[in-house]
């Protein structure tokens, strides 16, 4: 998460051990998979509370609605915690950070998350600076297993960097439009395995210094 205090409410009758497991599963992908500085606070909390004013029968695992209201409760926490990046401290660009192919899952979380949390990677992304230098070098350092020899870096669809060759300069000005953008999205291809996971981050901009500098917490 970042910093942050969320809060969730339901008409929906659900079992009390069911809704924390419900927002357990939904907070995994959504609010845990955002980034906006890599900082996070000692009070970051989500709470959802169910009303049961709907008076449908309990909801539990076995219900028949289940997996509606946990992927009803996932689309909520996902555009929540997306608007949080948006919002964040001086943030002008919403980015995308995807990993696919990697060894593992956990594999393609660490090295998104690397990338995501990068100060040298998200101040390039404010600079219009297609750096694909600094997505490796995070990728390297992230803990998960790369191969520069087999790795592919793109900007929206243009490949930056290519199994050990660098884009043309041509496509320099094209990836850079890509990045002028409010939203855009920088994915990982290791070619190593089944792997994927995607991180939603924002860039550093000078805003960010200045709103973090000038007051006291």
């Amino acid at each position: 998460m970042a910093t942050m205090l969320g809060f969730l409410t339901t008409d929906a009758a659900v079992h009390p051990k069911a809704l924390d497991q419900a927002l357990r599963e939904a907070v995994e992908v959504s609010f845990n998979r955002v980034v906006v500085d890599g900082d996070r606070s000692t009070n970051d909390t989500v709470i959802l509370m169910a009303g049961g004013a709907a008076g449908n029968t309990l909801l539990t695992p076995y219900h028949p609605q289940w997996q509606y209201f946990v992927d009803a409760l996932t689309t909520v926490c996902l555009e929540l915690g997306k608007k949080m990046v948006l919002d964040g401290e001086g943030a002008t660009k919403f980015v995308t950070v995807c990993v696919r192919g990697a060894r593992t899952g956990q594999d393609a979380q660490a090295a998104a998350r690397a990338v995501a949390k990068s100060a040298l990677v998200k101040t390039s992304w404010f600079g219009l600076d297609p750096n694909w230098g600094r997505v490796i070098a995070a990728v390297g350092y992230s803990g998960a297993e790369v191969d520069d020899q087999k790795a592919q870096i793109f900007y929206g669809d243009i490949c930056a960097y290519d199994q050990g060759r660098v884009a043309d300069k041509a496509l320099l000005k094209a990836m850079q439009e890509v990045m002028r953008k409010r939203a855009f999205e920088v994915t990982v291809d290791l070619h190593l395995g089944e792997g994927e996971d995607t991180i939603y981050t924002c860039d550093l901009s000078y805003d960010y210094v200045k709103i973090n500098a000038e007051y006291t917490t």
